[in-house]
């Protein structure tokens, strides 16, 4: 490294985090949701509170990821009913250490898990398909293995709410 906290590509950290995926089959940030990730692209972080470079220290900007997938259930939080993605993303560039991982100034995912339990059967094969875009790695993940506690239940409530507004009624 040529300077504290700052990573070549090479010699990124490895953290895991949640997407969302758009109607078009995108990534999409759970918490910044105008945030997009374009397939093939590096995602460069920008600060959309205060407008300096990210990340700073003394600012949460910058993209994330937590050290493992158990940290990331414990503090993670999406509870939107689009399609859930848990996977793992490289950051480099400038890297900052904060309470829940680590953010950083470039980002690239490296493994998608789609959360089964939140996509619809018949709908599955076509939003795996569409992460097959990113170039990597996209399987699927039981909802109970992807998320934790409050999130998880929101969410199982949420997929069977919206199975049974699909079935017909007898």
């Amino acid at each position: 490294m040529d300077e504290p906290g700052v990573r070549s590509r090479a010699d990124a950290v490895v953290g895991w985090r949640y997407w969302q995926v758009t109607p078009s089959g995108r990534l999409r940030s759970v918490t910044q949701r105008r945030i997009e990730w374009p397939p093939g692209k590096v995602m460069r972080a920008t600060c959309v509170v205060a407008g300096h470079r990210a990340p700073d220290e003394r600012c949460d900007c910058g993209v994330h990821g937590s050290p493992d997938l158990e940290t990331l259930r414990q503090h993670g939080l999406c509870l939107a009913q689009e399609p859930l993605v848990v996977g793992r993303v490289a950051l480099w560039g400038k890297v900052v250490r904060d309470h829940e991982g680590w953010r950083g100034e470039y980002g690239e995912p490296v493994h998608l898990s789609l959360v089964r339990e939140l996509v619809l059967g018949e709908e599955l094969d076509g939003v795996s398909a569409a992460l097959g875009a990113y170039g990597v790695p996209v399987d699927t993940m039981p909802l109970g293995d992807a998320v934790a506690g409050v999130t998880a239940a929101a969410l199982a409530y949420q997929a069977m709410a919206e199975r049974a507004s699909r079935t017909p009624a007898e």
